[in-house]
């Protein structure tokens, strides 16, 4: 093998050992980072909202609480593992590992894990908490790539919490919502929090399941910069985590300027445990 071959391959081995190396540095910073904000999430004793009565709800909301938590079962928060694709333009996707804690008030912590290939791996943490809302993207769990905050973004997470208000049934009685029934199976839920509202439309089926939900209150990450965009999150089926039936498989999209939605994920809610 010629000399400069043999550098060429050494160096090519040496770059590859210290990506390696680098990715495992930057995944152990990302996660212990949200280690430390689960803790501070589930211990922080913020009083509660008050609850409605399922007699102070509209029927649909009502009958889906009824449907997903027939126990009745109490917690201070629910954390929950999701597994899919993310697919930030038509034809090229990531594998997705998510984490969500969310609790019966408009509280909200993300973290994301986008696998583009076996050596480039990017992360977000999403927070949201006292009408402030903030997101950071970073390679590896270290290189910051972006941040986003500001009302309008805040706005944007405060429908995301209210949409997986379908994972967490508690909130959905929080007396800090507003409903208004549109027909059989649509009715809109605005949601306050502080001088912050946002809404979203729960579309429901004749099972007392809500099967979509859709926002014009949702802003997307485009080139650094925030686009608000029509957003709506298809529940296509339901399955039952320790005799509470939440969605099981979901799918998101966003509307183009053609006004149609294209999917950018396709998820599995993986497990699912109460605190």
């Amino acid at each position: 093998m010629p000399p400069v071959l043999k550098k060429i391959i050494a160096v090519a081995l040496l770059l590859i050992v210290a990506n390696v190396g680098f990715v495992w540095y930057g995944q152990a910073s990302y996660e212990a980072t949200l280690k430390s904000l689960s803790k501070a999430f589930i211990d922080d004793n913020a009083s509660a909202k008050t609850m409605n009565t399922s007699a102070q709800l509209p029927p649909a909301i009502s009958e889906y609480i009824d449907f997903s938590n027939p126990a009745r079962k109490p917690y201070r928060a629910v954390v929950l593992q999701f597994d899919g694709t993310y697919s930030p333009k038509e034809g090229k996707s990531m594998k997705m590992h998510a984490l969500a804690l969310l609790r019966p008030t408009p509280d909200m912590l993300w973290g994301i894990r986008l696998d583009s290939n076996p050596l480039i791996t990017f992360n977000a943490i999403e927070t949201y908490h006292a009408s402030r809302a903030m997101m950071q993207t970073t390679l590896f769990g270290i290189i910051p790539i972006a941040k986003f905050d500001g009302t309008a973004f805040a706005r944007s997470e405060l429908a995301k919490i209210l949409a997986y208000g379908l994972f967490n049934p508690d909130l959905l009685k929080c007396e800090c919502i507003r409903y208004e029934k549109v027909d059989t199976d649509h009715t809109i839920a605005t949601i306050e929090d502080g001088n912050l509202t946002a809404s979203v439309t729960f579309t429901s089926d004749d099972k007392g399941r809500i099967v979509e939900v859709s926002s014009d209150d949702r802003v997307k990450p485009v080139n650094k910069k925030m686009s608000k965009a029509p957003w709506r999150m298809r529940v296509l089926s339901y399955k039952e985590f320790e005799g509470i039936r939440l969605p099981a498989k979901i799918e998101e999209s966003w509307g183009t300027k053609e006004g149609r939605l294209r999917p950018y994920a396709e998820y599995t809610l993986t497990q699912a445990e109460w605190l």
